[in-house]
């Protein structure tokens, strides 16, 4: 009896080894669901520094669940498998193959080693967004589809936006000689860093627990600047735009209602007396397309 007990534990922890395997799954060579799962993710603008599409060493993070099941921590399909793009093809680390039945995918970017929280799942955005790297790591995406089937084609993902995007256009006043200096730095203040993330669903709201600090934009030109930030009310009589140059700043107040995938701009007319600075916020509000 003792005998049939080690070899049933066996078993039963080879059964476990195979489980966790890929899919957590065991597949046969004859199972007609022994396909490779792959991806053709579709970036949803051209808002990345250099390009329209995502970029050779992109990760994303890929979960699945049976279809209509509620995304867990653990125990799903998939469970945050890495597929990483080489500038032509998506291709996961690990081999992922599909399962029988019709299955639910989630995936987002960028792509995170370990996430404990798949309801609220904690993204800040960089308080330095000047850099290239600092802009774009701030870009958090997100995108699902429902109701798939195993299949040797690639299932196509269209990533979305899920934060906000700020632009600010530096104008001249009518008193405002010469042109605008070429080393001006906008800062956006007060803004909550950090979003929580439900990736069943792709939506997100400021952690409410998180201090505000401020964002130091990206430049795109000498009178364009731009950041990601987190969704968000920002009240009045609270500093909001801040304009650095070399010799003088300027400190203005507003109020703005940030959008999930959309974009809001600001424009700040810059006068010779800085009291005379004038801001005007919500000018252009849209969906986030580039």
């Amino acid at each position: 009896m003792k005998t049939m007990y080690h070899i049933w534990l066996a078993a039963a922890v080879t059964l476990v080894a195979a489980t966790s395997c890929s899919n957590e799954n065991a597949l046969t060579e004859d199972n007609q669901s022994n396909k490779e799962i792959r991806l053709n993710c579709v970036h949803p603008s051209a808002s990345r520094v250099t390009d329209t599409n995502f970029e050779a060493q992109d990760q994303i993070g890929v979960y699945m669940v049976t279809e209509g099941e509620k995304l867990q921590i653990g125990g799903n399909e998939l469970n945050n498998e890495q597929f990483n793009y080489d500038g032509a093809t998506w291709t996961s680390v690990r081999s992922c193959f599909w399962n029988d039945g019709t299955h639910d995918i989630y995936a987002y970017y960028p792509y995170a080693t370990t996430i404990s929280d798949t309801d609220n799942y904690p993204f800040t955005v960089s308080t330095d967004q000047s850099t290239p790297d600092g802009y774009e790591a701030s870009d958090f995406l997100w995108a699902s589809r429902a109701g798939v089937t195993a299949s040797a084609e690639a299932v196509t993902l269209t990533f979305k936006h899920c934060l906000s995007k700020i632009k600010v256009k530096l104008l001249k006043s009518e008193d405002f000689t010469g042109e605008i200096p070429d080393n001006c730095e906008v800062y956006i203040h007060n803004l909550v860093p950090m979003a929580l993330v439900d990736l069943q669903t792709g939506s997100v709201e400021a952690d409410p627990y998180t201090a505000a600090e401020s964002i130091k934009c990206r430049k795109l030109s000498t009178t364009e600047f731009t950041a990601c930030v987190v969704p968000q009310f920002i009240s009045s009589r609270r500093p909001l735009v801040e304009v650095v140059t070399s010799n003088v700043s300027y400190m203005l107040e507003g109020t703005i209602s940030l959008k999930q995938g959309y974009q809001s701009t600001i424009s700040v007319t810059l006068s010779q007396n800085p009291e005379q600075v004038s801001i005007e916020i919500g000018g252009g509000m849209g969906e986030w397309n580039n």
